[in-house]
């Protein structure tokens, strides 16, 4: 009896002992294992921080390569094709004289929805089309390719609601953006749009008034038009733009207007003005009569 006890002990000891030695060594495992995961993550962590790196960062020639080709060209608002067509040159798009062609080449509006009537007469067939914006290009881009970036622009700034605008006060897309360009150049002020706009609206609307009288046609033909046209073709255009001689508006729009004049030549302000003029201060005077207009030019000292 003494004896199986004693053995019993013993075997009961040894069990024990190797329990707790299994104990151990699944200690030592898991921790390994851990330790192993934990390299292991921490190696894959590096390899997607060092991928993305190298994805994420161009190098500075490959920064170089992708952006150098590149332009950013502002356009401000009241320029002229032959204005936008120098500063393309300048910035390394295109050269003017290509793009003065592309804007005198009907086949530009292709694929546009924009209709003029009287493409003989205009002096640029897109003046009033290409709308004044900021505008990413390729240097030595292709001139069409320019001016498929303008039109588009000018498609989505000229939108439903100021076609329907258009309609529903009786004037054509062209005519507005003819009627813009002159309160663009007339009113410095775009405080002053709406009132310029509403002397213009209520001569175009008189037959007591039916002559604009507004210098800006005949500055542009002077400044932005002569120097690329011959002679006969000068003459020819001063008819057709001069307001102080042709009755309405004239054949095309002068300058690339922004949008506030295009709203104000949507929405006039309502006055019985048929006069105005700016003094040396640039300060606006307003006139309902010949007379009212011609006390304004002495206070102007005009």
């Amino acid at each position: 009896m003494h004896i199986r006890k004693l053995c019993s002990s013993k075997v009961y000891l040894i069990f024990f002992v190797r329990c707790d030695r299994i104990i151990s060594m699944k200690a030592i495992i898991k921790k390994s294992i851990k330790s192993v995961l934990a390299l292991i993550i921490s190696a894959s962590v590096l390899i997607s921080l060092a991928a993305c790196s190298r994805g994420g960062e161009k190098t500075p020639s490959e920064t170089t390569e992708t952006t150098s080709n590149v332009v950013r060209v502002t356009f401000p608002e009241g320029s002229s094709v032959s204005q936008i067509a120098a500063l393309l040159e300048e910035n390394g798009v295109c050269s003017a004289a290509d793009f003065m062609a592309a804007a005198n080449d009907p086949q530009s509006l292709e694929g546009f929805s924009f209709e003029i009537e009287n493409p003989e007469n205009r002096a640029f067939l897109l003046e009033g089309y290409l709308f004044p914006d900021t505008y990413d290009f390729y240097r030595n881009e292709n001139p069409s390719s320019v001016i498929k970036r303008f039109l588009k622009n000018s498609e989505a700034k000229l939108d439903s609601d100021i076609l329907a605008r258009c309609s529903e006060i009786g004037y054509s897309l062209d005519e507005i953006l003819t009627l813009a360009s002159i309160i663009q150049e007339e009113a410095g002020n775009p405080a002053e749009m709406g009132t310029v706009s509403s002397v213009l609206h209520n001569r175009l609307d008189s037959d007591s008034f039916p002559k604009l009288q507004c210098d800006a046609a005949t500055f542009y033909l002077r400044d932005y038009v002569k120097p690329y046209v011959d002679e006969e073709r000068y003459e020819q255009l001063k008819e057709l733009y001069n307001t102080y001689n042709c009755e309405g508006l004239p054949a095309g729009p002068i300058t690339n207007s922004g949008i506030e004049a295009v709203r104000a030549a949507l929405y006039p302000e309502e006055t019985d003005y048929y006069f105005f003029i700016t003094d040396g201060e640039g300060v606006y005077h307003y006139a309902e009569t010949f007379a009212e207009h011609r006390e304004n030019c002495e206070k102007a000292g005009l």
